[in-house]
């Protein structure tokens, strides 16, 4: 791959996305693994916040 396509891509990715880190414990982190199955690290957070928020709405 090119510099150039490398550079595009980065510039649109930081447009587009937000990153977002976290350290874990040794034991969470495989819990959360665990957890996610075969969905994606992605997939998995936003079905949780999809969860999250049905759960809150139908609370309130």
């Amino acid at each position: 791959m090119s510099h150039t396509s490398t550079e595009v891509k980065r510039r649109y990715n930081s447009k587009t996305y937000k990153r977002w880190s976290v350290d874990l414990r040794f034991e969470d982190f495989d819990r959360l693994e665990e957890l996610r199955g075969e969905l994606s690290r992605a997939a998995f957070l936003k079905k949780l916040l999809e969860q999250y928020t049905n759960e809150t709405q139908a609370g309130s």
